[in-house]
């Protein structure tokens, strides 16, 4: 049997903080490990494309009040990629 995987594509012109709604980060917390995040940086130049698994338990966020959404630093996301596709 193949394994469901709940996908959220993320994509940047350049490199920097990403931003979660908050429907977004709550998929992602009742999902876990089925949940993964595709992360597009330098969309404009040299795409790469960073992909993290459950992200909720794996990424350190920041709730901003305002629509509520979910920032996950740069240096975060990058630091916790399980894999990094260069898609020029």
């Amino acid at each position: 049997p193949s394994e469901t995987r709940y996908i959220e594509v993320k994509a940047r012109a350049n490199e920097g903080d990403i931003v979660l709604t908050q429907n977004e980060w709550f998929i992602a917390k009742r999902f876990k490990e089925q949940y993964w995040l595709y992360i597009i940086s330098n969309a404009a130049t040299a795409p790469t494309l960073s992909i993290i698994q459950n992200p909720a338990e794996n990424l350190a966020a920041t709730e901003k009040i305002e629509v509520v959404r979910f920032v996950i630093p740069a240096n975060e996301w990058k630091s916790k990629k399980i894999e990094e596709i260069k898609l020029s």
